[in-house]
């Protein structure tokens, strides 16, 4: 019987692809499971979490994440929500900073390295970036036009990202020792549900399609927040008593 549902991917670069799905996991600082959900695995990581941040019975004051949720559709979606968001910033996009090109970012337009301005244009939407641009007398009188314009153009054109802003404030943030603290118990918490979960049997699902395999991965969540609960009940009241365990079953039954 095929699959239809699941999708080629591979967890390393040096290992082959397989089938998988993909289990997307909020986990609070107990380390419990507060939201989860099964989609395709070549659907991007951060996708699945806007809609699972509505399921949440409370509102986070802050998120932790690996690169994966780096997108600036989300960093937005999480500042809307007055959520703090400990993201790192992909290398990608630390090597498109507009500084690297000798561009100070202003907000409502960049400056060059000679000092001219560059005025913020229209919104690409498909691209989700904005075009700054500059004034052709100001490009053609250049000292170094030349080495800057681009062949066949007489004026300077930038596009920026429109969540360029949203990677500078997680630039910054990322430099704090509160990204430091989150980071580490991100690592420790949510590799430890994974690995709990993997233990419970989650490692490989045992059925196929996409609604079939998330009803397996809610059954794995609740089995592993039943388990975290005994063990928080049984380290705050002590191992329990062996003489107040059930009666056997001879003696319930007579």
């Amino acid at each position: 019987q095929v699959d239809t549902d699941a999708r080629w991917r591979s967890t390393r670069h040096d290992k082959r692809p397989n089938l998988h799905y993909q289990e997307n996991v909020i986990v609070n600082r107990g380390g419990f499971t507060v939201a989860r959900k099964a989609t395709h695995a070549s659907e991007g990581d951060w996708r699945p979490l806007i809609g699972m941040l509505d399921q949440l019975p409370v509102r986070p004051e802050s998120l932790a994440a690996d690169t994966g949720y780096n997108d600036g559709r989300l960093r937005k979606h999480l500042k809307d929500l007055g959520i703090t968001a400990y993201i790192p910033v992909h290398p990608n996009q630390e090597r498109s900073m507009v500084t690297k090109g000798g561009f100070d970012y202003r907000g409502d337009h960049l400056v060059c390295s000679e000092g001219k301005r560059l005025d913020k244009g229209a919104l690409i939407k498909k691209d989700r970036q904005y075009q700054y641009v500059a004034r052709q007398k100001d490009c053609q009188q250049c000292p170094v036009n030349t080495e800057c314009l681009p062949k066949g153009q007489k004026r300077r054109y930038v596009s920026l990202s429109m969540y360029y802003p949203l990677f500078l404030e997680a630039r910054e943030r990322n430099k704090s020792a509160s990204y430091q603290e989150e980071m580490v118990i991100r690592r420790t918490t949510a590799e430890g549900v994974f690995a709990s979960q993997d233990r419970l049997g989650w490692a490989r699902s045992r059925l196929r399609r996409l609604w079939k395999v998330d009803c397996e991965g809610y059954m794995s969540a609740l089995a592993h927040n039943l388990k975290k609960a005994v063990r928080r009940l049984e380290s705050s009241t002590g191992p329990p008593d062996p003489r107040r365990m059930a009666a056997p079953v001879g003696a319930l039954s007579g």
